[in-house]
């Protein structure tokens, strides 16, 4: 068993952890069911893992024994990569809630990227939201480490780039890429 693979089976098991990531990080592991049936485009095995609040869905894709990067899928019909594993997920959605908002800016690279972390961060803290201690706390319950937020949109960037892993509906028809 990999880490990426422990890491999920220890936020399972982890209540405060657990919690964590679905507030203030909107990554709910007890919600798995996507808008609707979807597969891969390769056939490769997809695992709904878990849910965020706007109905999007983080699959893990592959078998267990090997690689599984993690395709998020939203409920308005656009799908892509965003993570290696569930390790460069889980730091992303830590280290920089407001991901989604940065995939607004892929074509303009990643200064641009990081343009949009100030806004997100600003909208949690007037609401009270003490990120950097929810985020000590969530790495100390799960032994993670979580790199600058410039390293981990770079890596962000360059795996939502990743070609394949198109997601179909249950008609075929191919999601549209979440970023362009």
């Amino acid at each position: 068993m990999t880490y990426p693979d422990t890491l999920l089976s220890l936020i399972r098991r982890t209540p405060a952890a657990a919690e964590l990531l679905v507030w203030p990080f909107d990554f709910d592991i007890s919600r798995t069911d996507h808008v609707e049936v979807v597969r891969l485009e390769s056939g490769d095995a997809l695992e709904a893992v878990a849910g965020d609040g706007a109905g999007g869905t983080f699959f893990l894709c592959g078998q267990a024994d090997g690689e599984r990067p993690v395709l998020y899928a939203d409920s308005e019909g656009q799908a892509g990569l965003i993570g290696s594993d569930l390790i460069d997920v889980i730091q992303l959605i830590v280290r920089v809630p407001c991901w989604r908002d940065c995939l607004d800016h892929v074509s303009a690279g990643l200064a641009a990227m990081g343009s949009a972390i100030s806004e997100g961060e600003r909208e949690y803290r007037s609401d009270g939201i003490d990120l950097e201690a929810c985020r000590a706390s969530l790495a100390g319950l799960l032994t993670l480490d979580l790199p600058p937020a410039a390293d981990v949109l770079a890596r962000l960037l360059n795996t939502v780039t990743r070609p394949g892993f198109v997601l179909l509906n249950e008609w075929g028809d191919a999601y549209e890429p979440i970023a362009q």
